[in-house]
């Protein structure tokens, strides 16, 4: 049973995707610090900090790459804690964004409209914010079909009568019974999440490996480890006078290629 698991991500891109689709389960970490930026390790040993992605989503325009950014407080608490502000103009700069970008985009007029109705819904924080566009990007590699309300409970739904990609459960680490982990604790705390969850490989990315994983512990505790090695496949895209550029939000995807490609290409 291979766990993998991570903080809420803004329309999270496209690593996040296959990292999730090819778990059995995938844990959204909603009470984790929320951080603007992560510090992460390049080849070489070089450290370098860049974007979390909680409150970014990068996205292609005709001038290239640009990051969608979510209006928050500078307040140091955990993503579910963290309140949006409540001012429809970043909602209203984002969909205009989106707009000019996937406009003469194949699938815009099938998706723009439930991205649309997600970002005019109020939401309490932005742990909830992210999670309703991380399920929503879900649902777009499954089924393109009209669904009224995009719960944990309808894409787990989806999840358990589809046979194309190993995920089969999305949880929230908030609703189990797993504490948050404390300062330095984080092998330890994941370790719970695989006992809770019954899992007996947890599936990775390179940030974490280089920031904290120790696979000794999780051998010692009966759990396989396995790095995420994917790399982001080429795919049409708008704008090529400006050249492909990899990892965008899911959306990109999406809204350029039909479900079939998309699902082949994020495996």
């Amino acid at each position: 049973m291979r766990l993998s698991g991570y903080q809420p991500q803004y329309f999270p891109r496209l690593h996040y995707l296959n990292r999730l689709l090819n778990s059995d389960i995938f844990e959204i970490s909603d009470y984790i610090q929320f951080v603007k930026k992560h510090a992460f390790l390049l080849p070489g040993g070089i450290q370098k900090r860049g974007k979390s992605f909680q409150a970014h989503s990068p996205v292609k325009l005709a001038s290239g790459l640009h990051f969608l950014v979510i209006p928050l407080p500078d307040d140091l608490l955990p993503i579910n804690k963290i309140k949006i502000k409540k001012d429809i103009n970043w909602v209203n700069k984002h969909l205009g964004t989106l707009e000019t970008a996937y406009s003469k985009t194949p699938n815009f007029r099938k998706i723009f409209p439930a991205i649309s109705s997600l970002l005019s819904d109020n939401y309490s924080d932005l742990a909830a914010l992210n999670t309703a566009t991380l399920l929503l990007t879900v649902k777009f590699f499954i089924t393109e079909k009209h669904a009224n309300e995009i719960t944990v409970d309808y894409i787990n739904h989806l999840l358990a009568k589809q046979n194309i990609f190993r995920l089969k459960k999305i949880v929230i680490a908030s609703q189990t019974s797993v504490a948050p982990p404390g300062r330095g604790k984080a092998n330890e705390w994941i370790v719970s999440l695989c006992r809770y969850l019954n899992a007996d490989e947890y599936y990775y990315g390179g940030s974490s490996d280089a920031a904290y994983m120790d696979p000794a512990f999780f051998k010692k505790n009966n759990i396989t480890t396995l790095i995420q090695n994917w790399k982001c496949p080429l795919y049409r895209q708008q704008y090529p006078e400006v050249g492909f550029i990899e990892n965008l939000s899911a959306l990109d995807l999406i809204m350029n290629e039909p479900l079939s490609t998309r699902q082949k290409l994020i495996q």
